[in-house]
């Protein structure tokens, strides 16, 4: 059973992947851990996204696609998706790649009001080291502007800011409004309210994800 998480940025979808992962033999596709992946190696494919990233641009939709075939063809099983499709030609493309491994089975759409997106994202850091993700609200670390992790130096994305926040937000809603849509009229769209704690929804998701027929690891 492939999964598709779908939430605009802020929204934690990751935070949600981790807990699927911890309870569901699955592959895990986060097309930012990708993308960041394949721009540190020192090959064509990755001079081509590090290129692309240093320029602020997104990847386009055959790069991606390039991208996706060659983790399919890399990884057997099923697959949860965090982070892509972001537009419709990527959802079509997307279906059509799965259709000989057991197709889509939910994709879970992940609603949070703007406000506390906005919130959310302008508290955010990120350790220049690891990659590890802090709020400074909900999630501080232990020392002020060092990661509890590997000690490296946090820092706040320029994209994070409340400004640049509202245009990716506008940017999400354009993009993945079609998105949502294409899914919906599939049947294969499953809401949750982002709002809650972070245990409150991954309930809500397990839940969902063993009454489709998904086994747990640990069952």
């Amino acid at each position: 059973m492939n999964i598709i998480l779908i939430g605009p940025p802020g929204s934690g979808k990751g935070t949600q992947a981790k807990k699927i992962l911890a309870d569901f033999s699955l592959n895990y596709f986060s097309a930012g851990d990708i993308l960041r992946g394949l721009a540190k190696e020192d090959s064509p494919l990755g001079r081509e996204v590090a290129q692309i990233m240093a320029q602020g641009k997104l990847v386009s939709d055959s790069l991606m696609a390039q991208i996706i075939e060659d983790f399919l063809t890399r990884n057997e099983g099923d697959v949860v998706f965090d982070g892509y499709p972001r537009g419709l030609d990527q959802a079509v493309f997307l279906e059509k790649s799965l259709k000989n491994r057991g197709g889509i089975s939910l994709v879970i759409n992940l609603q949070v009001p703007e406000e506390v997106l906005i919130n959310r994202l302008s508290s955010r850091v990120i350790c220049r080291n690891c990659d590890a993700v802090y709020n400074l609200i909900t999630n501080p670390p232990k020392k002020k502007e060092i990661c509890d992790t590997c000690g490296g130096e946090l820092y706040q994305r320029d994209d994070e800011t409340p400004e640049a926040v509202k245009k990716r937000l506008a940017v999400f809603d354009r993009q993945t409004k079609p998105v949502i849509e294409f899914f919906d009229r599939k049947g294969g769209i499953f809401n949750v309210d982002g709002n809650q704690s972070i245990e409150a929804i991954y309930l809500i998701i397990r839940k969902k994800l063993v009454n489709i027929g998904l086994g747990l690891i640990s069952a």
